[in-house]
């Protein structure tokens, strides 16, 4: 049995074992297959030729067998056939053979004939149709090493047929290919068999055309799902996908449980299909029916829910196969990232995972630090301290990064105005601690040197004292909502020096980065999205600025999505598959959760996000000066 299976290759176990149940049909078929090849003559001349060759080759198992050396044998095989098609017809007519020897002839020439069309019937089906089901592991030379030989294994069966039948080649062909043909000599049956053999053959023959002819790539823009109707897709990822026109509104739908009128009427007039939720629905059954919509009309969806639905979305999508670009935080809490955790890569495989700040506002500070190609195309970089207009690669920015030396220190300020969003400061959502400060804490895991300590940074929490009256809460308390404001700052015998200030309802707004090198400083201004350079060490390339380019740039105004939706747009054009190198916040937001999640179960300052300190108005606008 061993040697057999040296000969002919046992079918896998996988291959006739489906589930917990052996398949009747292929264990009979595959195994049959296997029996069958073990008379091929071709295989056992690969057993001695391995054989040979192992003899001077210790470290491979299994040698391989090169497709000349199976081209070689097929034209062998081809000439015999023309051989036993042309010769037998002039050996009777040699004098002085005997007649016995004759027969011994004949006979010997019908059982190599019938041995070599065996083969060739066998090496047709086995190569273009069973082997890919019945072997778990193979690699071929190239796409079209069997296609390229099926000319020749054809001829030869019609010239070995047409000698065993006694027929001419042409009346083999033609009943093959089921031509008209007169003075069929061939009787019925075999005419039947042949035409049978002949079509099947037609069809495996266009089938592997079909497999071996590329696909040409296709323009055409898939349907997206987005799951959810706030603010975010109102007036940022909807204007984004249709303005920069990445997207026909035909193409893209709204699914949410909430979906005020005004949005609606926007819907009908910009031509974008909606469907609002049945209300009381359980948030399992929710789920289900978006996945339900999506798997009906689209191919991509964007979560855009609230925070604490979008570990429900993603699992649910990531379980159907459904490519998904998901908001951040990815999770908001502990319990939901403790489950993440140990299937993360397999969840956000075929996930894009969105950060405004790190992919949006701060993406030239970004590409700086990663020099991701992908982030190229939307920055301007110009040289402010070269006399001439020269180029700068990433080449001269891993440079000039070099140069700058070691983090001294980094100062981010994050202030904002008035947000009427009451969600995003409640304690039970988490309000400004991940809707917030995730951003500064994002930007600032990027940045350091060595793993973010959230623990090391000394924190002071305070809340505006008239929040409920200012926000016009109807259902919440001062006691309801966190921390509107937290300082973080380092220790004073910290290696690097940090100071963090985030806050809403501030009187100046302010959206700043500033890092300190041992040559140089890095100052990224949020809101314009220019990153400006400085390090007298680097020669021309003292002054660098890296900037969004003036269609992305939108300084103050309105809040845009074009970068990371276009970036989604290029996740989708690759079918939602990754390459070496990811271009979206994974998984850099896991660790930033994970350490945001472990500081707030930790934190035992006299200030904490769920106990900040109340100010009055006047106290609390003095935090931002």
């Amino acid at each position: 049995m061993d040697l057999f299976t040296k000969v002919s290759t046992k079918p896998h176990y996988e291959s006739y074992t489906w589930g917990k149940h052996r398949s009747i049909f292929a264990s009979v078929i595959y195994w049959l297959i296997f029996i069958l090849r073990i008379f091929s003559p071709l295989q056992w001349i690969k057993l001695i030729f391995r054989k040979r060759q192992a003899a001077n080759n210790d470290e491979k198992e299994r040698v391989d067998f090169h497709a000349m050396h199976s081209e070689l044998y097929l034209l062998v095989v081809l000439c015999l056939s023309l051989a036993f098609y042309f010769i037998p017809p002039f050996i009777p007519a040699l004098p002085g053979i005997p007649e016995a020897i004759i027969s011994g002839l004949d006979l010997l020439s019908y059982l190599i004939v019938s041995l070599l069309l065996f083969e060739s019937v066998m090496w047709l089906f086995y190569y273009m149709l069973l082997r890919i089901l019945i072997e778990k592991h193979l690699t071929i030379f190239n796409e079209a090493e069997y296609f390229i030989a099926l000319p020749f294994v054809l001829a030869t069966q019609f010239f070995l047929l047409a000698e065993l039948l006694g027929v001419g080649v042409s009346e083999v062909l033609a009943l093959a290919l089921n031509l008209d043909f007169e003075g069929y000599q061939a009787a019925q049956t075999t005419q039947l068999a042949i035409g049978t053999f002949g079509y099947i053959y037609t069809a495996l023959i266009i089938a592997n055309i079909i497999n071996l002819i590329p696909a040409i790539p296709v323009g055409r823009r898939p349907n997206i799902t987005i799951i959810g109707a706030g603010d975010v897709v109102r007036h940022r990822m909807l204007p984004a996908l249709l303005g920069k026109k990445l997207y026909l509104p035909g193409q893209v739908a709204i699914i949410s449980s909430d979906i005020d009128q005004s949005f609606q009427d926007q819907l009908k007039k910009d031509g974008v299909a909606f469907q609002v939720l049945k209300s009381g629905a359980s948030s399992e059954d929710t789920v289900q029916e978006v996945v339900k919509f999506i798997k009906k009309r689209s191919s991509y969806a964007i979560i855009a829910t609230p925070t604490e639905s979008h570990f429900g979305y993603v699992s649910a999508l990531a379980k159907e196969g459904i490519v998904f670009g998901v908001e951040k935080p990815l999770v908001a809490t502990a319990a939901e990232l403790a489950v993440l955790r140990p299937c993360q890569d397999q969840l956000m495989a075929r996930g894009f995972l969105f950060s405004y700040y790190w992919l949006e506002k701060a993406l030239p500070l970004n590409y700086f630090l990663t020099l991701n190609p992908q982030y190229h195309r939307f920055l301007d970089i110009n040289v402010n301290s070269s006399p001439e207009n020269r180029s700068v690669g990433p080449d001269a920015l891993a440079y000039l990064r070099l140069q700058l030396g070691k983090l001294t220190s980094v100062d981010i300020t994050f202030l904002e105005g008035e947000d009427p969003r009451e969600w995003s400061l409640a304690k039970e959502t988490g309000g400004l601690f991940f809707e917030t400060l995730i951003h500064p804490i994002t930007l600032l895991n990027h940045v350091l040197d060595t793993p973010l300590r959230l623990e090391d940074l000394r924190a002071e929490w305070y809340v505006l004292k008239d929040l409920p009256e200012v926000l016009n809460s109807n259902s919440l308390v001062l006691n309801d909502y966190g921390a509107s404001y937290v300082s973080l700052r380092s220790h004073p015998d910290a290696t690097c020096a940090i100071n963090i200030r985030t806050g809403k309802f501030m009187a100046i707004k302010e959206r700043l980065m500033v890092m300190v090198f041992e040559n140089g400083v890095i100052r990224m201004d949020l809101d314009t999205r220019k990153c400006s350079i400085s390090c007298p060490k680097a020669g021309s390339l003292a002054n660098v600025t890296i900037q969004a380019r003036p269609e992305m740039a939108n300084g103050g105004g309105a809040p845009k999505y074009d970068i990371q939706m276009t970036l989604f747009d290029s996740f989708v054009h690759n079918q939602g598959h990754w390459n070496a190198q990811r271009y979206d916040d994974y998984p850099s937001q896991i660790d930033v959760l994970s350490a945001m999640t472990d500081w707030l179960k930790a934190d035992e300052g006299e200030s904490h996000f769920y106990r900040p300190t109340p100010l009055s108005e006047a106290d609390y606008r003095k935090l931002g000066l």
